[in-house]
């Protein structure tokens, strides 16, 4: 397991060809999480972001390395009495993760988290088909796959992606973040095979809602999705072999 970080120059200080103003700062952190995983670049990787606000970084980390884009759809869910606390997240692919620390607390009814469970696995169904429309996960087995998101604030949405992830024997899995909470950092690093960040805030509070200048939502992120696959699509069929089919 390896777990890297780095600096460099801050966010607003590099280029941004075709800024978008609503995710520029979310393109920006892509590239640079791009120049820490340059051993993937044009191989045989993919990268899956973690939508909304994955899709934005993923999207410029695969394009500089030159690699497929999709995403995996997972989500977090809270319970009462306790609506402030995440208590776990769940992933499709069968990914579960759940905050033990929380079922410790009093009041905690078991009954009512298996129901937001299920409440999370049906935002999830609908979720896929408005990402993908019906499109399967392209091959995942052997060969590495990186996991995008735009921050990673307790880290249990990433580890649900990871326990379902494991199911399609990637080669390897690498989280690819651009900042985190040292906790939540921890406990992911030891679930990955490799962990890339490019900055920790302390702030346990902290989430993209607050780290970024502007949120995604689902329905701005599928629209960027879709436009990045096209702009895939249409390098893939001027330069043969550069990057895998889109299927």
């Amino acid at each position: 397991m390896l777990m890297e970080s780095a600096r460099h120059p801050k966010i607003s200080e590099l280029p941004l060809a075709d800024r978008d103003d609503r995710h520029a700062d979310r393109e920006a952190a892509g590239r640079e999480l791009a120049v820490l995983l340059q051993l993937y670049r044009g191989g045989r990787a993919i990268v899956l972001a973690l939508p909304p606000g994955g899709v934005a970084a993923g999207g410029t980390l695969a394009r500089a390395l030159r690699l497929p884009l999709d995403v995996l759809i997972a989500r977090e869910f809270v319970i009462q009495p306790y609506p402030a606390s995440v208590a776990g997240a769940l992933s499709e692919g069968g990914g579960l993760c759940v905050n033990a620390a929380l079922l410790r607390l009093p009041g905690v009814p078991l009954a009512g988290l298996w129901s937001e469970a299920r409440r999370a696995r049906q935002e999830i169904e609908w979720l896929v088909a408005t990402y993908r429309h019906g499109r399967r996960l392209p091959p995942l087995s052997r060969r590495p796959v990186i996991l995008v998101d735009d921050g990673l604030s307790n880290g249990l949405l990433q580890l649900a992606a990871l326990a379902a992830l494991r199911h399609y024997h990637p080669q390897r899995c690498i989280i690819a973040t651009p900042y985190g909470t040292p906790s939540a950092l921890r406990r992911v690093a030891r679930m990955a095979d490799e962990l890339v960040t490019l900055t920790h805030v302390e702030d346990q509070r902290q989430d993209a809602s607050t780290h970024w200048q502007h949120t995604l939502d689902d329905d701005e992120a599928a629209a960027l999705l879709h436009d990045l696959r096209l702009s895939q699509s249409a390098i893939s069929e001027e330069q043969p072999g550069t990057a895998e089919s889109l299927r």
